[in-house]
């Protein structure tokens, strides 16, 4: 038989993510058509995912490690296409994308333009020596994702992944307390660990998009005075068209809300 060539890790919450979902998942990895050896994490104790993937990190066996969430569902021959990429390239870490270089990619993931990657992850652990920061509730993923590119370049591969977002699943406990909050340490993080200029540089556009978001988000929900005050913040950060357009409309659904009280 052949030895595995890839790690494949997976944290699993019994609390989070059904049973079924998880055997989909397995399956997944399973048809690849490169041998794994699969890592299967439980956090009973409701640790979180950054813990759940370090527990797998120190118990993985291989050099290749790819991380793949519970409730998602890997494509056919995701895992060559990355091993060819990252022998093409010689980077050290793989992810779903199309980018030309390392230091867009990381731009981009930092001002929240690319999302939903953890599942898509290929890292080679002879040139990338990175944890997951457990004391991050939000965007530990992205800040492991940039630590890495960081210390040995990215390299990008299409359609790997089918992301399947369910009710309970980790996803649906966002708040936007939470978000501006995990936010804010995971600027911090990253100026201290990747890159304090690109801190420096698109810092506001981070905060102007996480309001815009925040705010467009309260204003589908009927909250417009919620809206409102996000909206306003995000041009705070940043003039923006879409943003103002937006604002002027939640405004004006507020204002008829309370008179019509």
């Amino acid at each position: 038989m052949n030895q595995p060539t890839v790690s494949v890790i997976i944290p699993y919450s019994p609390a989070h993510t059904p049973q079924r979902m998880l055997a989909e998942a397995k399956s997944s990895v399973d048809a690849q058509s490169v041998p794994t050896e699969i890592v299967v994490v439980e956090d009973t104790d409701q640790r979180g995912p950054a813990w759940a993937r370090n527990r797998g990190l120190e118990r993985a066996t291989r050099r290749y490690v790819a991380f793949l969430d519970a409730d998602d569902h890997w494509r056919d021959g995701k895992l060559e296409m990355q091993l060819d990429r990252l022998r093409e390239s010689s980077a050290g870490i793989c992810v779903e994308g199309e980018y030309s270089s390392s230091a867009t990619f990381m731009r981009d993931l930092f001002v929240m333009k690319a999302s939903s990657l953890t599942s898509s992850v290929l890292l080679d652990t002879k040139q990338v020596d990175v944890r997951f920061e457990e004391s991050l509730e939000r965007r530990e993923d992205h800040l492991f994702i940039l630590e890495a590119a960081s210390q040995a370049g990215a390299c990008f591969a299409s359609d790997l992944v089918q992301i399947r977002k369910h009710e309970g699943g980790l996803s649906s406990r966002n708040t936007p307390e939470l978000r501006i909050e995990q936010n804010e340490e995971f600027v911090n993080y990253v100026r201290s660990r990747v890159d304090e200029q690109m801190v420096e540089q698109f810092r506001d556009e981070l905060f102007r998009r996480l309001h815009h978001r925040i705010g467009r988000s309260a204003y589908h929900d009927g909250k417009y005075g919620k809206s409102t005050r996000h909206l306003w913040q995000s041009l705070t950060y940043g003039f923006s068209v879409k943003t103002a357009g937006a604002l002027l409309l939640s405004s004006f659904h507020y204002l008829w809300e309370r008179m019509s009280r």
